[in-house]
Formats: structure tokens, sequence, C-alpha cells
């Protein structure tokens, strides 16, 4: 027993001391690099959506200008402007 003691707290001890310190460095740096990682391509996709809502945006608006000169189009009586943008949708 005295002579397993000393081992576990001598020599031995401190080389499988320094092991667990250094695997567990190991471990606490990839810990902590995946939740990097998961945290960048949660940005990533944030970017992405809003990318996509500006897009959305931009495309609504050219729709509403379209829509309000139709609308004036028809007010106006203008048959053959209305004929021409209608044969343009293609």
């Amino acid at each position: 027993m005295e002579m397993l003691l000393s081992l576990i707290f001598g020599p031995l001890g401190k080389i499988l001391g320094i092991m667990v310190a250094v695997g567990g460095a190991i471990l606490y740096g990839k810990y902590y690099k995946a939740k990097a990682e998961k945290a960048q391509a949660r940005a990533d996709g944030y970017q992405a959506q809003v990318e996509i809502a500006q897009g959305r945006q931009e495309v609504q608006h050219e729709v509403d200008k379209i829509v309000e000169e139709t609308h004036q189009k028809v007010e106006a009586g203008d048959a053959a402007g209305l004929s021409d943008d209608f044969n343009s949708l293609k």
C-alpha cells in the first residue's frame, strides 16, 4: 500500500498529472473552437437572411412602382401605354 501511494504521489503521479492537464487543455481548446465555429455559422445565416430580406424589399419597391404607373395609366385612359406594358411582360 505504501509503495502504491508513493508511486501515485511520486514521479508517476506527476507524469499522470501533467498528462491530465495537457489533455484537459486540448479538450478545452476543441470545445471553444467548436463553439466559435457554431456561432460564426449562425452569424453567417443571419447575414444571409438580411441580404435576402433586402433583395425582397428592392423587388417589392420595383413592383409597387410599376403598379402605381399602371394605375395612373388606367386613370388617364392610356390604352396604348397599357397595351405596350402588357406586351412587354415576357
